[in-house]
């Protein structure tokens, strides 16, 4: 898979469902099958959105980190909050779940932003 780059503006529905854009979508064909890991963000108001295969090598890091230490598991706790595997349906959108949406107050249109591995997802506010 090819860097994940660019800004796209879209809509959820009411149901939170969110249509990728074209041009992401082809960009993430190959991975589509594998599905995706959403979280929260451990940084800012917005939603991060994984490959499978990114998210797996992001976590492998974790291994090698001491979880004794408050500080260590705390950071852990924190990146992996709200962590959800989701799939694409039978439409090519992608269900939100509520809570995450809620989270990043998203209301209606948002702002998606590739940021190399991952993509982030704002609300458009």
């Amino acid at each position: 898979m090819k860097g994940l780059f660019g800004s796209y503006e879209c809509k959820i529905d009411a149901k939170g469902r969110m249509m990728l854009p074209a041009p992401l979508k082809k960009t993430l064909e190959p991975v589509i099958p594998q599905g995706f890991i959403i979280k929260k963000s451990p940084y800012h108001p917005c939603l991060e959105l994984y490959p499978s295969a990114e998210w797996e090598s992001e976590t492998k890091k974790f291994k090698g980190l001491n979880t004794f230490l408050k500080s260590t598991h705390d950071f852990i706790r924190k990146y992996t909050a709200g962590f959800r595997i989701v799939e694409l349906d039978n439409a090519g959108r992608l269900l939100i779940p509520k809570d995450l949406i809620v989270f990043a107050t998203i209301k209606k249109d948002v702002v998606i932003t590739g940021h190399t591995k991952m993509i982030e997802i704002w609300e458009k506010s």
